[in-house]
Order: C-alpha cells, then structure tokens, then sequence
C-alpha cells in the first residue's frame, strides 16, 4: 500500500520559528531536551485534573509534541504506522499519514517508539524500521523521505530505531549507525553518516558545546560517543556495555561538563567528565539503573526510576556527585518523569499522575490524580494548563489544570 495523507481541517498556521515559543513542546523531552520546563502552573493539594478530549492514535510508545497548537504523535494500526496531527485544544484529528510497517510486537505491545521533532513548519518522524519523514506541520503532506536501511545498509536494532530527531538550523541528527547520522533537514540529503560495526542504541541525540566544538552525544549498544556536530567525525568513545545492548536511557547533562549515564539489566549508573577531546568515568554504582525513561536534575538532586520494568521498579531521588541514593519510593513502576520549575511530575507505568516537591530528604506527595489506564511509558507532555498522557493501546488524554 503507497503512504496516503487524510488532510481533514484545513488552519492558517504561523510557522514555526528558530526561537521556542513559550507554550510549544516541539521536541522529546521539551524545549530543552531535560524534561524541564518554566511555567506559572503551580500544583497545590486543590488543584483540580479535569480530562478534556481523549483521542486513539494507534498502538506504539512514541510521546507526544506539541507546536502551533498542534499535537504530533504516532501509532500503528493493522500494520500501518501513522503520524496523526491533533488539534491540541480540541483533540480533532487534522491529518494523518500513513505508511506500511508491521505491529513487530516483541516483548512489548509493538508500534513506533520514536517521539516526533517539529521545527520550522516541518515534522520530523522516524520508524522502527528506519524510515525517517518530513512531513509539512500545516498539511501532512510529505516533503521528502529516507530509508536508512536502504540507503545506508545499516543494522536495525533489535528492538527498531528508537531515538527521536534533533533538529537544530538546518540539520537533522538521528541516533542510526554507531555514532548517528546527519541529513539536510530542508531537503534530505546526507551531510555525513557513521559506520555500521556497532548497532545504534535506542535513546535520543543530545547536544553540549563542548570549547569550540558542538558536541552530540550519542549511545549506541557498547559506548557514550562524542561527536563533532559538523563533521560527524568520532571524538571520544566512552565504552558502557549493557546485557542485550540495550542503551535506552538519555544521558542526563549536568554543570562543568558532567554528565549522569545509566542503563537496565543490572549496568547502573556513572558519572562522566568529558570535553571535546575526551571522556572520563569519574564513578559507577550499580544500585540505579534507569532502564527507559531519563531523569529529571532538579535543585542539585537527580529524580529518576530505577530498575527494569517488571522487577519491581522504583522512584529514586539521588546526589549526582556520588550516586548516593538520598530517598526511594516504590508505588510508581516503570513510569516517567517530567519538572515544572521546582515541581516533579511523575506518570506511573498504570496511569496515575502524581506531583512532588524536588526535596532530596524526604517523599511527600502534593497531588495524585488518575489520568490514563492500561500501560503508560510515554512520558507525559505538558503546555499551558494541559496535560497529554498516552498508553500503549494509543490512548492520548488531554487533561486540564484548575
């Protein structure tokens, strides 16, 4: 079957701009790419979780952005991948485009796992098979695409490509190969491309300037790379092995040219110095190991889940200078975690929102509401006064704070 695209709400749309709007969630992980973000929404013991509109989108994992009032996700449904454009006041479907790509469930319900990018007026969306699209913000219609695995014979993982696109001017970088590749983002061509000898990990680019350099840092399934922006060329290799390859977790920058990395399957948690040149394992413990979703840095603290999701996983609040844990609760499974301002929100593994204080002495929750069901890794995104969470099943709910 060849893509279609269902335009069904034409909308005079501003495009979008180099500069991120205050009320836009257009990347993975939000406007920054920490999971942070600055609001005057403030969560109090009476703040009211009222749901608003709740959409299906199809089965996947993929997380949810949001620009020009506009929400971009993906699903799979009868072994069709859909990127699906809602209207994020109303939850109005205003297109949709489809492609062929099986379910592919394996150890997990199956579908897209990658969270789109939108950036001036485009949409940015990469399949586990290792199809990546550009699709027009205002339309749905298809720019242009490119196959990785056709183009480059590169290796899919054996979970499919996971990590979500970072845009930044005209460049388009993607977690594929062994350290990433970059393509115009204009137009799809190839700027520069990695080797093929070390399957991609399954978590997202991040960007650090680094001296003179813009650094990305990329996991793949053996080592932390550090890559020059511009060149592609490969500066730094910090070997990090995990059981089965898996390297899923986004590293979490902090001050000074540090960084938190940690992975599942009983790898754990480190602290690295790095700078263009090098990096440096400064420390390891193994009693965190965030398997999927990345923590938040908070006041000095890092709050994160810890543990494999079905072995019991935990909420852990620890001191980024030594790993030391500082608190842990375990009510919440193998849910995530987002920060507005010095508030973490929290979305279990079954649905429940929960707001805490970022306090690293003690647990106290400020507000706990039931947002969603069945089986929540999505993380939630928020903007305005609205909250999107999203299951497995591709339950999207948009609920309001009063």
């Amino acid at each position: 079957m060849m893509p279609t695209v269902i335009n069904l709400i034409p909308l005079c749309l501003i495009l979008w701009s180099s500069i991120i709007v205050a009320d836009d969630w257009s990347q993975w992980r939000g406007p920054n790419r920490n999971g942070r973000i600055s609001s005057d929404v403030r969560f109090t013991g009476s703040t009211e979780i009222k749901e608003s509109w709740r959409a299906n989108v199809g089965t996947g994992f993929s997380s949810m952005v949001i620009a020009d009032g506009m929400l971009v996700t993906m699903g799979n449904v009868a072994d069709e991948d859909i990127v699906i454009c809602l209207n994020a006041t109303t939850g109005k479907e205003v297109w949709k485009y489809r492609y062929d790509a099986p379910l592919d469930p394996n150890l997990f319900e199956g579908g897209p796992t990658s969270t789109p990018a939108i950036a001036a007026g485009a949409v940015y969306s990469i399949s586990r098979q290792g199809l990546v699209n550009c699709l027009d913000l205002k339309s749905g219609e298809l720019s242009w695409s490119f196959d990785i695995v056709k183009q480059l014979k590169y290796n899919v993982p054996s979970w499919g490509f996971a990590g979500s696109p970072l845009v930044i001017g005209e460049r388009l970088y993607l977690n594929v190969g062994s350290h990433g590749i970059c393509l115009n983002a204009r137009d799809g061509s190839l700027v520069w491309s990695s080797s093929n000898d070390i399957d991609a990990g399954y978590s997202s680019p991040l960007t650090v300037n680094a001296g003179d350099k813009r650094l990305l840092l990329m996991l793949n399934a053996k080592a932390l790379s550090g890559v020059d922006a511009e060149t592609g060329e490969l500066l730094w290799s910090q070997r990090w092995i995990t059981r089965y390859g898996i390297n899923a977790s986004d590293p979490l920058l902090l001050k000074d040219q540090q960084l938190i990395i940690s992975s599942g399957y009983g790898k754990g948690t480190g602290l690295v110095k790095f700078d263009e040149n090098s990096a440096e394992l400064l420390w390891r413990i193994r009693d965190v190991r965030t398997q999927m979703s990345p923590g938040v840095l908070v006041n000095g603290s890092v709050f994160a889940i810890d543990g494999d999701e079905g072995d019991d996983p935990r909420l852990v609040c620890i001191d980024p200078k030594s790993g030391e844990i500082l608190w842990s609760e375990d009510e919440f499974g193998a849910g995530s975690i987002i920060a507005v301002d010095e508030q973490i929100l929290i979305l279990s593994e079954t649905g429940e929102f929960t707001v805490i204080g970022a306090n690293s002495s003690h647990f106290k929750p400020i507000l706990k509401a039931k947002i969603n069901t069945g089986k929540c890794w999505a993380p939630l995104t928020i903007v305005g006064r609205r909250l999107y969470s999203k299951n497995a099943s591709g339950e999207v709910v948009c609920s309001t704070v009063q």
